[in-house]
């Protein structure tokens, strides 16, 4: 059965949006600065997911299963905002949008390694990237909450 990537749109984001029910899930997900409380003028900006490509993970059942955005940061591709539906966690659905993703960087950016951020206490995203071949690295000077957050790389090839 398909599992297709998507680019999300509007009708995306608003399904993305019931994702995250009180401060703490949205600060996992996107950090501090997001806003909370939110309404959909607010997320769709904080999103920012015109201005990155943004993407989607659908089910067999064209549910949405998962996002996230994928960029460049620190001379790698970078991920951003990963997160899979509530309903469908621990089911491997992190994982398909990691693979996913790491093949869109494969095919079109030029970096040899993809990065990304994980709260240190988000244990459950931490062993996800893990079991793709994410390891902790030194942590990038300037990025922000060194304190707070392990820096993960992992070969793109």
């Amino acid at each position: 059965m398909s599992w297709p990537l998507i680019r999300v749109d509007a009708a995306d984001i608003d399904e993305l949006m019931i994702w995250f029910p009180d401060a703490r899930s949205v600060d996992v997900w996107a950090g501090p600065k997001f806003p909370f409380p939110f309404d959909r003028q607010s997320f769709h900006a904080g999103c920012r997911w015109q201005e990155f490509a943004s993407y989607g993970l659908r089910n067999p059942s064209d549910e949405l299963a998962a996002f996230g955005q994928l960029g460049s940061r620190y001379g790698r591709s970078h991920l951003a905002r990963l997160v899979s539906n509530p309903a469908m966690r621990r089911q491997g659905v992190g994982r398909r949008l990691l693979e996913s993703l790491i093949d869109v960087a494969r095919r079109e950016q030029d970096c040899a390694e993809v990065g990304l951020f994980v709260y240190r206490n988000n244990i459950p995203a931490y062993r996800c990237y893990r079991s793709v071949g994410f390891e902790v690295r030194d942590y990038p000077e300037g990025a922000p909450y060194p304190d707070l957050c392990y820096y993960l790389t992992r070969p793109i090839a």
